[in-house]
């Protein structure tokens, strides 16, 4: 999915202050909500406004956006449970707030329409090393709470079926006056009446028997970004279960799970490669072909390589999120020594350490004159 110009659709330039953006949100909320403007062009825009002041109402999302292009930064996806969910939350500055202005402008004589966020749903993937450094397509098969398209989430036959709550006038809540040892105060709650949905059902529909709602299996394809890392969280917006009222609908949340590599091991966009030779062929040099992302290639190992050197390939890592830039890859010598010496394998070390200077072990030389 194309990353989406938030600034652009609330209409703010980029350096816009937190009460410009909240500003710039409900004027454009109050336009374009469903309730006011109902038609498919509006409801798609509403969705692309709440969007857009998830992440730039939010400063640490909005942060990350501006450096990252999307509000989970360099992670894919830090935080399966994040979204909508802290904005609904009622939280200071989020849409509980917002909202709570917006809807007392209009309908049920300034009782507040409640709007709900349907709950996520979380699913587990399992991707081959390979898939998580190329990116892939898979289909997804999960079961989801849908609003039923047959009363269109009324629960009323022919989504006709009802007449409006005279308790709550439409609006699903109620407000009553409460006496407590602090005087007398004004409470509100959702409408028993009608259940808190503003309605009041004349013949239920049939095919979810009054609910508004049914469980349904779904596929979805998830395409997997190249690059995404073990524990990360793909984020499908609006694939999650629909809220029982009003609102918008949860979020399809995708837990990576890596299976590791038979060699290679990953540390964020870098490929690491731990390589066992023979010592006599680090002492002599030599080329050996090595498994890299991109294929076979041909590493040559100078002679004289100590072990422990490490080599690095410039570009043959893990492709960054969302970037056309790659990690490398660092592959660490070890020189092997042989398990075990027979009586003539010994001698002949013997007589080459004995021809060899000792004056040629720079370190080890150095390391004697200070002790």
């Amino acid at each position: 999915m194309a990353n989406k110009d938030y600034y652009k659709i609330l209409g703010v330039e980029k350096g816009a202050s937190a009460d410009e953006i909240k500003s710039a949100y409900r004027r454009l909320a109050k336009k374009y909500h469903p309730d006011i403007n109902p038609s498919e062009e509006a409801a798609n825009k509403f969705k692309d406004i709440n969007e857009a002041y998830e992440v730039l109402g939010d400063d640490k999302k909005r942060a990350n956006y501006d450096q990252f292009g999307s509000a989970d930064g360099p992670q894919f996806s830090g935080n399966a449970s994040g979204g909508f969910g802290d904005f609904f939350s009622g939280g200071a500055g989020g849409f509980g707030d917002i909202f709570s202005d917006i809807f007392s402008a209009f309908g049920g004589g300034g009782r507040e329409r409640v709007m709900e966020k349907g709950e996520d749903i979380l699913l587990n993937m399992t991707l081959s090393f390979e898939e998580a450094c190329f990116g892939v397509e898979k289909n997804v098969s999960f079961s989801k709470i849908e609003k039923c398209p047959s009363c269109k989430g009324t629960g009323a036959k022919n989504g006709k079926e009802f007449t409006t709550c005279p308790d709550c006038r439409g609006t699903g809540r109620v407000r009553f006056q409460q006496n407590t040892m602090f005087g007398t105060t004004i409470r509100e709650a959702g409408c028993t009446r009608c259940n808190a949905t503003g309605k009041i059902i004349k013949q239920k529909c049939e095919d979810c028997s009054g609910k508004g709602y049914k469980k349904i299996t779904k596929m979805v394809k998830v395409k997997v970004p190249a690059g995404i890392d073990d524990g990360q969280t793909i984020r499908l917006r609006g694939e999650g279960n629909a809220p029982i009222r009003d609102g918008v609908s949860g979020d399809l949340n995708i837990r990576i799970s890596v299976t590791p590599h038979k060699i290679l091991t990953r540390k964020g966009n870098d490929i690491y490669l731990d390589l066992y030779i023979p010592f006599t062929q680090a002492l002599l040099g030599t080329k050996i072909e090595i498994p890299t992302l991109k294929g076979p290639y041909i590493l040559t190992i100078p002679e004289l390589t100590a072990s422990g050197t490490v080599m690095r390939l410039k570009n043959k890592g893990v492709k960054f999120l969302n970037k056309e830039s790659y990690g490398d890859m660092l592959v660490s010598i070890k020189a092997e020594p042989p398990k075990s010496l027979d009586k003539n394998l010994k001698k002949s070390l013997e007589e080459l350490d004995a021809k060899i200077d000792p004056r040629v072990y720079t370190k080890y030389q150095n390391f004697l004159s200070k002790k």
